[in-house]
């Protein structure tokens, strides 16, 4: 065959995925999966939870300072008790 190769995945559809693709391609679209079975086959991946973002957390606090702790815990779907304690642990001593 002579001429441009064919790129195989742009054949691969949602019904040839398993269960956890298919949940990707629902949040970042098909296209998405393909170029991720592309570059990144064989790959494991643990997606945290925004709070895990340590350094983003802190930013982004810094980045509101009107807001309450009340109401930033609130957006990052953790307690008050739980973000209070955070931070009081990420000040620099």
């Amino acid at each position: 065959m002579r001429g441009k190769m064919i790129d195989i995945y742009n054949y691969i559809n949602e019904d040839d995925l398993s269960n956890d693709l298919r949940l990707i391609a629902d949040v970042c679209g098909l296209e998405a999966v393909q170029k991720m079975l592309k570059h990144l086959a064989g790959l494991s991946f643990y997606i945290p939870k925004i709070t895990r973002l340590e350094k983003f957390v802190i930013r982004y606090v810094s980045l509101f300072p009107k807001k309450s702790i009340k109401q930033i815990a609130k957006e990052l779907r953790v307690s008050d008790k739980y973000l209070s304690n955070f931070l009081a642990k990420a000040k620099p001593k």
